[in-house]
């Protein structure tokens, strides 16, 4: 009888480490469900992006921009001076002058940032809206142009993956004292100035990354180093946008045209950067708006630069225009993908459970039978 019990005893020992494993093996097969099912929600989902752990819906992104207040110039005797030294000296607002030109112009800048990260003006043959001086533009120079250090602040959006800046009265320099006395401000807006910023981010390779501005007047966004959107020259509110391609070619289209290749080229799974240069230089208007939809960007909440105003940030240093953000930083999956990836891994546990639950059941029921003979 002793012999019996003993041989049961040993059964059930045998039976429950066998139940042991697995659990172990359901632990674990949750487990790797989960990173399989992970992985290929990054792999074949486009929005995944990054968006830093914290950030929550409708959350404000600030983003480090450098402004620079322009003084208004006179206009210049196209018969005395000439159209290139005319349309040099004149820089800012060209209302009153007999040779304004309002329109979209391409070309004023080269396609590649010059060794300052700063765009580089075309030379050669001046034509109407030409002739700009960009190293005053994004440069304080003594009596025409200072500098002030500022933000935008972009609003994330978790449904559709954005994060957007609008502004159809953008004048965020209306408390600068450097041109107050320019006849310009008589609406009570400090017109005329330019700005420039950056935004890192990692490439995805999705298919739906997409880039969009609208703004008068002169725009060049560069990806990298290389003119992705031209929308130089005095004109009204333009729409310019880009798409990054699964290949990585960046396609441009301006004012509603057909998306075409610009010539610039990204590689997935690397880091890249789009800066944005703008001049506001009629004080007829002033409109600005950004949207970068399904892009994974560099986020922070911790402060990088000293004028800065803590909260989340883009991960970016004005003052070092080198910068190149790490990659990968705070990555999270946007709402949206995670739903999906949740409702299969609870289906997955689920099943694993209902497994383990029916091998102790029969586990149980073996040993009870083994100890009732």
């Amino acid at each position: 009888m002793k012999q019996k019990k003993n041989k049961s005893q040993m059964f059930g020992i045998v039976a429950l480490g066998v139940l042991g494993v697995g659990a172990i093996a359901a632990i674990f097969g949750l487990s790797n469900t989960v990173a399989d099912i992970a992985e290929k929600a990054v792999s074949k989902t486009p929005d995944a992006i990054l968006v830093s752990a914290g950030v929550s819906e409708e959350e404000l992104v600030s983003v480090p921009v450098v402004y620079f207040d322009q003084r208004a110039d006179e206009c210049v005797d196209l018969y005395d001076a000439g159209l290139s030294k005319a349309l040099y000296a004149r820089q800012f607002e060209w209302t009153g002058c007999g040779y304004y030109n309002k329109a979209v112009e391409e070309g004023l800048v080269e396609f590649e940032l010059g060794s300052d990260y700063l765009p580089v003006a075309v030379g050669g043959k001046l034509t109407p809206n030409r002739g700009i001086d960009l190293t005053r533009w994004f440069n304080a120079v003594d009596g025409k142009s200072s500098s002030y250090a500022g933000t935008l602040k972009m609003q994330y959006r978790a449904r559709g993956a954005e994060f957007t800046f609008e502004d159809k009265e953008f004048y965020p320099l209306d408390r600068v004292e450097f041109s107050v006395g320019d006849a310009v401000n008589s609406d009570g807006h400090n017109h005329l100035f330019t700005m420039n910023f950056a935004v890192p981010f990692t490439v995805l390779g999705s298919g739906m990354e997409e880039f969009t501005v609208t703004a008068d007047d002169d725009t060049f966004v560069f990806v990298g180093d290389r003119l992705a959107i031209d929308m130089g020259g005095v004109h009204d509110a333009t729409t310019g946008k880009f798409v990054i391609h699964e290949d990585g070619e960046v396609y441009v289209g301006v004012d509603g045209e057909e998306l075409a290749y610009s010539g610039v080229n990204v590689e997935k799974g690397n880091g890249s950067i789009v800066r944005i240069f703008h001049a506001d230089r009629d004080s007829a208007s002033s409109t600005f708006s950004v949207k970068f939809a399904g892009m994974n960007l560099s986020v922070t909440d911790t402060k990088l630069a000293e004028g800065n105003d803590g909260g989340v940030q883009i991960v970016y240093d004005p003052n070092d225009p080198t910068y190149v953000a790490p990659l990968g930083e705070s990555s999270v999956f946007r709402p949206d993908s995670t739903k999906g990836l949740i409702v299969m891994a609870t289906i997955e546990g689920v099943v694993i459970v209902a497994i383990s639950v029916l091998v102790v059941s029969v586990a149980r029921l073996m040993i009870k039978r083994r100890v009732d003979k």
